[in-house]
């Protein structure tokens, strides 16, 4: 038997059984959770979930995308792209006004996960942040020194195409949060999705909130993707991309 008889021959089975005996969605993740008005870039969110299957037993082929919608509070997302570990890619809804929102996404078949106040669109005019311990006398506020937790609050990738095995490529990260463009540290890097290794597992120093750097993947796979965690352990996460 073909791989691709078998597999939908499994979609097949699966199919087989009612939706209500799949267990309940959740959001594992979201990057960034915090943007600036009018933000550019991917929003991804990650889920725990098994998600309906449309097979084209005509074409050979399976879809898990149809159907899945997200939200941020009472505004859809439309989505861009749902890939095989289950990671939602949105962009910024252009009506979504400042403030704190749920995250919502809705499965075909009628399951939901939420995130209570997962996702926060900053006002254009942003108040600097009081540094202060509560407890002692008001120290002003927080510019130019440590970086504390809430200062950085996801990572960005720009996007990645597909590569080869142990060839260096170049990747471009950027910080997202209050004090984005004064992020000068150093982030792990690991692979966020797919088998291998990649090096190095520290990317080098940022220099105003942005680092680029050469680096290389030991993998073959078609849903690579890379991750950085700074030291809080706030984290961002690339697009999927093959590597062959």
């Amino acid at each position: 038997m073909s791989r691709v008889a078998s597999v939908l021959l499994v979609l097949l089975l699966s199919a087989c059984h009612s939706n209500t005996t799949l267990p309940a969605p959740s959001i594992r993740s979201i990057s960034p959770r915090e943007v600036q008005p009018g933000y550019p870039g991917v929003i991804r969110i990650t889920l725990d979930a098994m998600v309906p299957i449309r097979v084209d037993y005509s074409r050979q082929e399976a879809q898990a995308a149809l159907g899945v919608s997200l939200w941020f509070g009472t505004v859809e997302a439309p989505l861009l792209e749902l890939d095989e570990d289950n990671t939602l890619e949105v962009f910024l809804p252009p009506t979504l006004p400042p403030g704190v929102h749920d995250v919502r996404v809705v499965l075909s078949d009628g399951r939901e996960a939420t995130r209570a106040q997962g996702f926060s669109v900053l006002s254009s005019i942003h108040p600097a942040v009081d540094a202060g311990n509560p407890s002692l006398p008001d120290s002003g506020t927080r510019s130019g020194g440590p970086m504390a937790e809430g200062d950085i609050t996801g990572f960005e990738f720009t996007p990645v195409e597909e590569q080869r095995q142990g060839q260096p490529f170049t990747i471009t990260v950027r910080a997202l949060g209050p004090r984005a463009a004064e992020f000068e540290e150093k982030v792990d890097l690991s692979l966020g999705a797919g088998d291998g290794r990649v090096t190095p597992s520290t990317l080098d120093q940022f220099v105003g909130g942005v680092c680029t750097q050469s680096i290389t993947v030991d993998s073959q796979s078609t849903g690579v993707k890379l991750q950085v965690t700074d030291r809080f352990g706030v984290s961002g996460t690339s697009n999927a991309f093959g590597v062959r």
